[in-house]
């Protein structure tokens, strides 16, 4: 599979992603001006039913929460694309950031 730019590990409250993010979608940009990116959100896949709703309902909050912070950097929003799955691997609820 693809390679993630960047991961985002919702693991605990407040995690600082912000710089990290910057700097991955900087540097992307400067070599491929015109990149556009695929943020996915991802779920542990583990858990009763209501635990994996609720993972869901909490990470599409970080997702927007991440689309704005690439949006305050200036990236058009016709650059950027939603998608969501779930993953046996990931312990925690995360972002996945994938240059498209």
């Amino acid at each position: 599979g693809r390679q993630p730019l960047v991961v985002i590990r919702f693991d605990r409250p407040n995690v600082p992603y912000q710089q990290a993010l910057y700097t991955a979608v900087s540097k992307t940009l400067q070599v491929r001006p015109e990149a556009s990116f695929d943020l996915v959100a991802v779920t542990p896949n583990r858990g009763s039913a209501s635990e994996h709703a609720m993972a869901q309902s909490t990470v599409k909050k970080h997702t927007n929460r991440v689309l704005k912070s690439l949006l305050d950097m200036g990236l058009p929003a016709s650059r950027i694309s939603l998608s969501a799955t779930s993953s046996n691997t990931s312990a925690s609820n995360e972002v996945h950031i994938y240059i498209r």
